[in-house]
């Protein structure tokens, strides 16, 4: 709960009236919902402004995140990823509707190989996309026991992590 607020709150600090955020993971770490997320946030045809998803995994969210994500569709971009280091994403945003995108298994937008289906199926839709850095999400014990090394780690969330 704790990520998740973190994340809304990163994208509302950053642009609250141009971006809407779903959070499309499950606990079990599937995204069932990505879908349906982006079918609820652009109902019919007549989308307008940026969809940004995210996916509440990292520790810290910095405004950079976003902005970047922005500026990548306002460069032309169609697509920008933000990837985690062992596979899948912590957000994608999207500069309108890509039907295309989501022919992914629910379970692929967090697998090793989400990087490459991603791209695979936006050259194949003529689709351009901006990559951002690539972050550390919680999602292992090995996640955890990283973040709690990390001196940045903070204040609230490291005693949720070390129970």
């Amino acid at each position: 709960a704790v990520l998740h607020a973190r994340a809304l709150a990163a994208a509302e600090a950053v642009s609250p009236a141009a971006v809407r955020v779903a959070g499309p993971a499950s606990a079990e770490g599937a995204s069932p919902g990505l879908s349906a997320a982006v079918a609820q946030a652009w109902p019919g045809s007549g989308a307008e402004g940026p969809l940004i998803i995210l996916w509440p995994d990292l520790p810290r969210w910095r405004s950079a995140h976003l902005t970047a994500a922005l500026s990548d569709l306002a460069d032309g971009c169609d697509v920008a990823l933000g990837p985690v280091f062992d596979g899948g994403f912590y957000l994608l945003a999207l500069s309108r509707p890509i039907p295309g995108l989501f022919e992914l298994p629910p379970d692929a937008w967090r697998s090793p190989d989400a990087m490459g289906m991603t791209f695979a199926l936006a050259v194949k839709d003529g689709v351009t996309a901006g990559l951002l850095r690539a972050e550390r999400a919680l999602r292992t014990a090995a996640d955890v026991a990283a973040a709690l090394a990390d001196p940045l780690l903070d204040d609230e969330l490291r005693p949720l992590l070390a129970a």
